[in-house]
């Protein structure tokens, strides 16, 4: 309709997921069902308030809902009732710069199974459908041109009037993307996020690039706030390819080093200021409703390791069947208290186990 005054639209859509799965714990400890089990819905909104010339204000909010029983809910890894905001957030947007406030993703970085730079980064990569929670913040995007940006944003650590501040830049360099960030973290309450309980300055790097093979590297130096200023260094280097079999089998392997300095605040569950790791993930379509994935962990100084197989089937558009696994051990004799896989009284996340889910999107 054409008005002799100004006007305002407000739109919604909504979507969903419903995500239901159960798997069998072998050998499951004393006192601790076998079977591990999840119930998760999702309800989301999302849409615009006004668009006025190249401003658009928009937003996205969504609720998860979860019930899990088994093992992991009796030994405290999850909670049995878990409701909560997967994101909630405003976004003011023109094309060249953009402000969001809210619950929301940051992430970053050029990683794949390990990620150095993933800051906020709360995902099991080798999980069915891995996603980040988010965190509450704002964050700030100005873009250079097409090839570059410049971000900053701001966490409240929940603890006092502490914030986490940071920005990064990244840009294309020939065909190289290359970003640089920095981070002051102090300490804060997110549990959730490792060292939270440590006051750091934080940098570092990522490039990424395609020969051929992808190939990527990605790093960075933690500086603890102590007198001697500790440091802890991470770094992976990763590369992939796709082998003309089938329908194209895709191949990625990834390396992993940290090590830090004696005065840095240990975190490693076995007391080991330096260890290495290497992962390596095989995926291949079979026809249109059918993927295969592997995922291979190997952790170098303890020779622990973990196999994580899943099978994707499409029963419809929407609707999608996961089969999956794990299976660990260590090539120690006799070990087993391993980083990537624990014999240990109470569950712990690293037991074999083999189950199904299935994701319903709406």
């Amino acid at each position: 309709m054409f008005l002799p005054f100004n006007s305002a639209a407000f739109d919604v859509s909504f979507e969903g997921r419903l995500k239901v799965g159960s798997q069998f714990v072998f050998d499951s400890p004393s006192f601790r069902k076998d079977f591990d089990s999840e119930l998760e819905f999702r309800l989301g909104a999302l849409g615009g308030f006004f668009e006025k010339g190249n401003w658009v204000l928009d937003y996205e909010l969504s609720v998860d809902a979860k019930q899990a029983d088994g093992p992991s809910e009796q030994s405290g890894l999850r909670r049995k009732t878990d409701v909560d905001f997967f994101r909630a957030w405003l976004r003011l947007d023109n094309g060249k710069f953009k402000i969001r406030g809210g619950r929301q993703k940051i992430l970053f970085g050029s990683g794949t199974i390990y990620r150095p730079l993933g800051l906020f980064d709360t995902r099991d990569v080798t999980g069915v459908v891995p996603e980040t929670r988010g965190v509450n913040g704002v964050r700030a995007t100005n873009f250079q041109s097409e090839t570059a940006l410049i971000e900053g944003w701001l966490v409240p650590a929940k603890k006092g009037s502490a914030m986490i501040f940071g920005i990064r830049g990244e840009m294309l360099i020939e065909d190289i993307e290359a970003g640089v960030v920095f981070q002051y973290h102090p300490e804060s309450d997110l549990e959730n996020l490792p060292g939270f309980d440590q006051e750091m300055i934080q940098m570092g790097y990522h490039l990424k690039g395609e020969s051929e093979l992808g190939f990527w590297n990605e790093s960075r130096l933690d500086i603890e706030m102590k007198p001697s200023a500790p440091m802890q260094f991470d770094t992976v280097l990763g590369i992939d390819y796709t082998f003309d079999i089938g329908e194209g089998l895709h191949v990625l392997m990834e390396y992993f080093l940290t090590t830090r300095q004696r005065e840095f605040s240990l975190t490693d569950l076995k007391g080991h200021r330096t260890y290495q790791q290497i992962g390596i993930s095989f995926d291949q379509p079979v026809g249109i409703d059918l993927k295969w994935q592997l995922f291979g962990l190997y952790d170098l100084r303890d020779e622990s390791f973990q196999w994580i197989p899943q099978i994707e089937y499409a029963l419809t558009d929407s609707l999608f069947l996961y089969a999956h696994g794990r299976v660990g051990g260590s090539l120690k004799k006799g070990k087993k208290d391993g980083r990537l896989f624990r014999k240990t009284d109470e569950f712990n996340g690293t037991e074999p186990a083999v189950g199904i889910t299935l994701v319903n999107y709406f």
